[in-house]
């Protein structure tokens, strides 16, 4: 089923389309200083581009003032108006932005350039590392340089300018010092060891350490390169751009929560979820502090869950503005584990929820559960969540839906036996705390970034991490979550 491609990627690309074109190149490069260019070009490096072509580009540029971002695409045509987009995102030049007639929070909210573990269209190790670049100060770019040039027998001579250390980074990587190709072999291992150096640069060591480890997020199988490699196009693919101004954006005031909540299975491929309580418990307390109706529903078998879901639209009473289904349980990739064993597809639910009689509701559709096949069990407190018909042709019943998932397809997900999973956890503290000041897009970057930035210990793994996706997302609606208010 592909019905969320007819919504925000299309008007993505109409977005990209319209608004940049390559006469507006040199335009682009009348706002930007050499180091800005550099920066942009090494983050749209790609394998086919080298030190020498971009160091070329940089003498160019300085004899003779020459426009070279023309130069580089010419050369690099590929998805160049995405990574240009991505790039002037990054680097935060809302100038250029501004000019080009797209609003820096609307991109923002795509590409989310804060965080440092996720890229959308660009290399996300080198995405980390001109962030590492960024993070120095003269000073301390010149004791770096320093520590790693004393790794070389030999130095290029004509490569003196600490500016641009992007163009270093070209270097070590033409030298072979470092690999950033995440469709081969991650290599930072001698540069890791001068990164460690700076206490203040830990953030950034560990999201390197991570490509590094081939572990940027958790997988109880081998991860294979080519499943690494589909991080920088996740998480918030799906996310559409549309201008946002302060009256368009509606409060949510009344609603429904329904928790499906899935400790026990009837079988013995699946082991008993403990820590799912806190989870739900957590959820009643959000939900119930928002002043919603919320109904907990335990241990479902598969044909229960269908039938609860056709009932939704029956009871859903029409002073409702708003849905939100929790799942938590045993997944698989692409749909989650009844207490039956059996497997639901995501898309079985989008169905059942998409109903003409609810195309004006905000539905969301929160899933804590993996994504990938779980082997064996976990001896610690750490665990993992893994091992009908529709006949409606009004495609306007399939707006106004959003399904957030705790892991991205092919992964594992973490939940604590007695504290619950890093991802509800961090979901209802976000929405709590946070839900009726920010828009709920907004909440879901934060969400995002605080699971990114859990470490944990699984099986005698040293490092886990998660990543949270925004599966699917059509909701034309930007909109608060309502104030919170702690129940008694």
């Amino acid at each position: 089923m592909s019905l969320h491609i007819d919504a925000a990627p299309r008007k993505n690309h109409l977005i990209i389309e319209d608004k940049l074109s390559k006469n507006d190149l040199e335009k682009i490069e009348d706002n930007l200083d050499i180091q800005e260019k550099i920066s942009i070009l090494f983050l749209m490096t790609s394998d086919s581009c080298t030190f020498q072509e971009i160091y070329r580009l940089f003498q160019k540029h300085k004899e003779q003032e020459t426009y070279i971002l023309h130069i580089f695409i010419d050369n690099h045509e590929d998805n160049w108006r995405n990574k240009l987009l991505e790039a002037l995102c990054i680097i935060q030049n809302r100038q250029v932005i501004r000019e080009l007639g797209i609003l820096y929070k609307d991109l923002e909210s795509l590409y989310l350039p804060q965080i440092k573990r996720y890229s959308k269209y660009i290399n996300p190790v080198a995405k980390c590392l001109y962030l590492l670049c960024e993070e120095l100060t003269q000073e301390k770019s010149v004791s770096f340089l320093q520590y790693v040039k004393s790794d070389f027998s030999e130095y290029i001579e004509s490569l003196k300018d600490t500016d641009c250390l992007e163009l270093h980074i070209l270097y070590w990587i033409q030298e072979k010092y470092i690999s950033i190709n995440l469709d081969g072999k991650v290599n930072l291992k001698k540069l890791l060891r001068h990164i460690k150096r700076f206490n203040d640069l830990i953030v950034i060591y560990e999201a390197l350490e991570a490509y590094e480890n081939n572990q940027n997020v958790l997988d109880n199988q081998n991860i294979s390169s080519s499943s690494s490699s589909q991080l920088k196009f996740t998480t918030t693919r799906n996310i559409s751009l549309f201008n946002r101004t302060e009256e368009s954006v509606k409060r949510l005031e009344k609603g429904r929560c329904i928790i499906i909540s899935q400790m026990s299975f009837l079988g013995k491929k699946y082991e008993t979820r403990f820590g799912t309580s806190a989870d739900c418990a957590k959820l009643s307390e959000t939900f119930n502090g928002f002043g919603f109706a919320v109904d907990i529903l335990n241990n479902l078998k598969k044909h229960e869950i269908l039938q609860t879901l056709e009932n939704i639209p029956k009871t859903f009473e029409p002073n409702y503005d708003c849905l939100f289904l929790c799942i938590l349980s045993h997944g698989y990739k692409g749909g989650i584990i009844s207490s039956d064993e059996q497997e639901v597809s995501l898309e079985e639910i989008e169905q059942k929820i998409c109903c003409e009689k609810l195309k004006d509701v905000i539905k969301i559709v929160i899933i804590q559960a993996c994504q990938g096949t779980v082997t064996g069990q976990a001896n610690e407190a750490l665990t993992t969540d893994g091992p009908t018909n529709c006949n409606i042709s009004n495609i306007l019943a399939y707006r106004n839906f959003c399904i957030f998932m705790s892991t991205i397809q092919g992964f594992v997900s973490v939940r604590h036996k007695e504290e619950g999973s890093w991802f509800i956890q961090e979901l209802c503290n976000v929405f709590q705390t946070e839900g009726s000041k920010i828009t709920f897009m907004e909440a879901i970057s934060k969400i995002i970034q605080r699971v990114m930035d859990k470490r944990g210990k699984l099986n005698g793994t040293n490092f886990v991490a998660q990543l949270p996706e925004l599966r699917m997302c059509r909701l034309p609606t930007i909109f608060h979550l309502p104030e919170y208010k702690k129940r008694r």
